[in-house]
Order: structure tokens, then sequence, then C-alpha cells
């Protein structure tokens, strides 16, 4: 699937080019400013990326598995990195609580999603999980999972269904500066932007429409723009699902940094773009020097790809998904035990090749959350 995307990438820039060729004046936007540069407020807001939002979990209270749970995690694509890592993780989850697990794909489509959640139904789940994806993206099939006796937790998404469905969302922070994880991803991103442009930020967005926390990123990111006081959103390239899935989005944004020559950063609300194919194409089009590009997330590929120096992708905010994935299993522990749910407080902070690197695999949060987790857990 990644080197069918990476190939069409190139196949897609060299269509943008031409087409791009006859619409830009080929002037260039400034590169990002050099850290010895910066002004104080650009280094204060870069500074606030890299330092970044989480808790310690020190309050965590002891919540005891029940046995002979059959869990079910619905990913909101396996295609997706940033959908099929939280999936597997949460799978671990439960093994670890005891609990038999199984991992449905929802091929990053109102349809999948809602085939998904039927499997998981007719599997007898007792415990469901949807990652990356909000009730109203198969709010039929929730219900019917719910009407079914299945206990239904947030992965990340919110329940924006009317009647509820979930029998909770997965709780972060009590009080955290923005109001959701996808808000403060927006909000970390515009600071890193920002202050890697010196306050001269001229930004293109991209927007994922298919589920609402796509909204929640890029409202975040420009609401924060206006707090700094100055820069802007040049363009804002919506994506749909479906556009993921088979790969247009590269054409799609790439001729959009193509005609808005003076972008100097590229805001993504998935790693996912970046890894599949845009990344390449950012690279092909000859784009990357000029370009700030931040992911989100914190997917092992983009980690991997900003380690070694890949041109096309600078930055992400890793958003602690193992350590969400977790959470959410505590979470469903703590329902299955008559208990309130606790805030499970994953970090997010900005990565690049300079700070927050972890040594390998995803960005992993700044604490060690797993054994208090097990220990909360009795295991």
């Amino acid at each position: 699937m990644k080197a069918r995307k990476i190939a069409m990438a190139a196949a897609l820039v060299t269509i943008a080019l031409g087409v791009s060729a006859c619409t830009t004046d080929g002037g260039n936007a400034a590169k990002p400013s050099d850290s010895s540069a910066l002004s104080a407020a650009a280094q204060k807001a870069l500074d606030t990326a890299y330092t970044g939002v989480g808790s310690t979990l020190d309050d965590l209270t002891p919540a005891k598995p029940k046995s002979d749970i059959n869990f079910y995690v619905m990913s909101c694509g396996e295609s997706n990195a940033t959908c099929a890592a939280p999936a597997a993780a949460m799978a671990d989850a439960a093994k670890a609580a005891g609990w038999k697990a199984t991992v449905v794909d929802g091929k990053l489509s109102p349809e999948g999603f809602a085939t998904a959640i039927r499997q998981a139904v007719a599997g007898g789940a007792d415990v469901l999980v949807p990652v990356g994806i909000s009730c109203s993206a198969a709010a039929a099939a929730f219900k019917e999972a719910k009407d079914a006796g299945v206990v239904i937790v947030g992965g990340g998404g919110v329940d924006d269904c009317d009647p509820k469905e979930w029998n909770t969302e997965r709780l972060w922070l009590k009080n955290p500066p923005v109001p959701t994880t996808f808000g403060t991803m927006g909000k970390l991103q515009a600071d890193y932007t920002w202050g890697k442009t010196n306050g001269d930020l001229k930004a293109v967005v991209v927007n994922m429409t298919s589920n609402p926390w796509g909204s929640l990123v890029t409202s975040g990111f420009t609401d924060e723009v206006k707090a700094l006081g100055s820069g802007e959103v040049t363009a804002t390239v919506d994506i749909s699902d479906p556009e993921s899935a088979d790969g247009s989005y590269i054409q799609k944004i790439v001729s959009v940094l193509m005609a808005h020559p003076d972008a100097n950063a590229l805001v993504m609300p998935t790693d996912a773009y970046l890894v599949n194919g845009l990344a390449a194409g950012i690279a092909q089009a000859g784009l990357a020097d000029k370009l700030t590009v931040v992911g989100g997330f914190g997917s092992e590929a983009a980690i991997d790809m900003i380690r070694d120096g890949q041109p096309g992708i600078t930055a992400t905010i890793g958003q602690a998904q193992i350590w969400e994935a977790w959470g959410s299993i505590d979470t469903a522990i703590r329902v299955l035990d008559g208990q309130d749910p606790q805030y499970i407080g994953q970090s997010l902070q900005a990565v690049d090749a300079d700070h927050n690197m972890p040594k390998s695999g995803p960005y992993d949060g700044s604490i060690d959350w797993k054994s208090k987790f097990l220990t909360a857990w009795g295991k």
C-alpha cells in the first residue's frame, strides 16, 4: 500500500507541476528561520510546542479488570498508520488486562465503519472501542451495538450522536488549555510553525472533513495563530477519507501548494498523509526546502522519516497514541467495574530532529505510563 501510494505521488506531482506552471509566478516563499535569528516571541512559541501538555497519572486509582471479556477494537483504517498503531496497542493492552482481543478494520469509510462494528456485535463483543472516528460517522451501527448490550468506550473520537450511544468518551485532562487533544494538537502546530517562521507564518492547512475531530485540529491551529498576533492561513484544503484511501489527496494538496508560492508551512491533521506519499510528493515537486511541514500523532513511520532527514516532513505533534490506547482499556475496565472513568492525561509535544525524538518507535509520551496502568490493574 505504502509503495503504491509513493509511486502514485510521483506521477500525480508530475501532473501537478504541469498544471500549476501557468498559474504560479515562480516566486519563492521565505524559508524557515534559523533558530539563532529567532525573536524572543518566536522562541517562546517554539518552547511552548516542545514542552507540550500532559499529566503524570499520579492520581490513578485501582481498578480490577473483569475476567472473560471479549474485547473488540475498530481501527478507522488498517492502511492508515495512525489508525492501525493505536488499534494494535489497544489489543495488546486488553490482553495485558486478561481479555480476548480482536481488531476489525473500518477501511476509512462510513460503510467500512458500520461493517466493522457489526462484525464486533456478531463476534459477541462485550466491549467495543472505535479508534479514530466519532459516533456520527456510524450512528446506526453504534446504536445496534448499544442495543445488543455492547459497552462502547471512546478511542479518540467524540460521541456526537443525539442521543448519545457510547457509555463514555475517553477522558484526557480535567482542565486542559484547549478542550480536546485534537484542538491542542492544532494549537501546538501553530506554536511550532509560527516559531519556525519567526512570526511570518503563511500556512496551507489540510482539514480532514470525514470526522469531526479534523475540524478541531484546524480550529485549534487557526485560533492559536490569531492569539499569536501575526501570520495567516493562505489556504485551507479539505480532504475526505475516500481521497485519503485512494491517494488522490496527494495531487490535490501539492496543486494548492504550487498555487501559493508564498506559503512557508504545511499543517497536516495526521502523519499518515505524509507517510503514505505526500512527503515524497512535496520533495518531488521541489517544495521541501521552503516549507516547514508538521504532521500529527507521532507515528513510528513519521518519526523515522524525521530522524532520517527525509524531505517533505519537518516535525510532528506527538500524541502518545499507545498511552491513550491503554487509557481506553483503563476506561473500559472502570466502566465494567461500575466506576467513573479517570483522566488518562496522555502527553502531546512537538517532535523534530533535535527535540523529543524517541530512540525508536512512535512518540510514546513523557512518563512511564504503562507501569502506572498495570499497577492500577493489579498486574
